[in-house]
């Protein structure tokens, strides 16, 4: 894991149609839009940067993920290279809790970014990540 603030890799994937369609499937997507178009949901590369944050991290039992924000500044389509990269915020104590801010940024490798994301993630106290 990296010391809170610093960056974090989380992976280079390829956002290939069974990639779309196992999301799609998994949250009970039937809308043809996104078969149609070739784009991929937003919410998809999401999910998978939140996968790979929950690997990298490790988090202690009784971890919760309390709030999610995504912002989008453009289309990836299936069959796109895309590198996502993250940055964990120093832990704040709040009672028999810590709050800790995940974000990323994932785009096409030299094209800039196209998604990006912010979790908020509550650990109890004694387990913190990164203090």
């Amino acid at each position: 894991m990296t010391a809170a603030g610093g960056e974090l890799d989380l992976g280079t994937w390829v956002l290939g149609r069974d990639f779309v369609e196992a999301y799609l499937k998994a949250v009970g997507n039937t809308s043809a839009v996104y078969r149609e178009t070739g784009a991929v949901p937003p919410m998809a590369v999401a999910a998978q940067a939140l996968g790979a944050f929950i690997q990298a991290l490790d988090l202690p039992p009784g971890a919760i993920h309390a709030s999610q924000e995504l912002e989008c500044g453009g289309v990836l389509r299936q069959g796109d290279r895309v590198r996502c990269v993250g940055r964990v915020s120093r832990p704040r104590k709040r009672g028999d809790w810590s709050l800790m801010t995940a974000e990323f940024q994932a785009g096409r490798p030299g094209g800039g970014v196209v998604v990006t994301g912010k979790s908020t993630v509550l650990v109890p106290a004694s387990g913190a990540v990164g203090e």
